[in-house]
């Protein structure tokens, strides 16, 4: 859900030039979205049919600027299988430096359609929340 959010924001705002990809710390290869994710993405005008699960891909996230995880656990899995890009592997909701914050975006998978939805709501709020952030950071004319 949070790489349609982002990439719907994006092109919505005119940045095409961002590139989101999102990839999963659980092995899971090719496996579609949930019917909860499709269905509550589906009700915000996101249509993520398409989406396959896959892993980490090294190449990625060593050429990547920004990698969000949503779990405290996810984010050391990455630091533990690639040290080389501590500097650059966040939790979306401490990012960026707000440690005092609840940091943990719980995934709802296995979870009721609330569920979905309350933890869509609260990725879309720390997507809005950084958006000036990330253009600040990454103006147009960066990439």
């Amino acid at each position: 859900m949070a790489e349609a959010i982002f990439r719907k924001r994006f092109i919505e705002l005119g940045r095409d030039d961002i590139i989101v990809s999102s990839m999963g710390t659980h092995g899971l290869e090719n496996h579609p979205a949930s019917k909860s994710a499709v269905k509550v993405c589906s009700e915000h005008g996101m249509d993520i049919t398409r989406h396959r699960s896959r892993s980490l891909v090294p190449k990625e996230l060593k050429k990547s600027d920004l990698i969000f995880t949503m779990e405290p656990e996810q984010k050391q899995f990455v630091l533990m299988f690639f040290p080389q890009v501590c500097d650059r592997v966040f939790l979306l909701g401490a990012w960026p430096g707000k440690e005092k914050r609840n940091k943990t975006i719980n995934d709802p998978i296995g979870g009721t359609i609330y569920d979905y939805r309350k933890t869509f709501g609260i990725i879309q709020n720390h997507i809005e929340r950084i958006i000036p952030v990330l253009f600040a950071r990454f103006p147009a004319n960066f990439l």
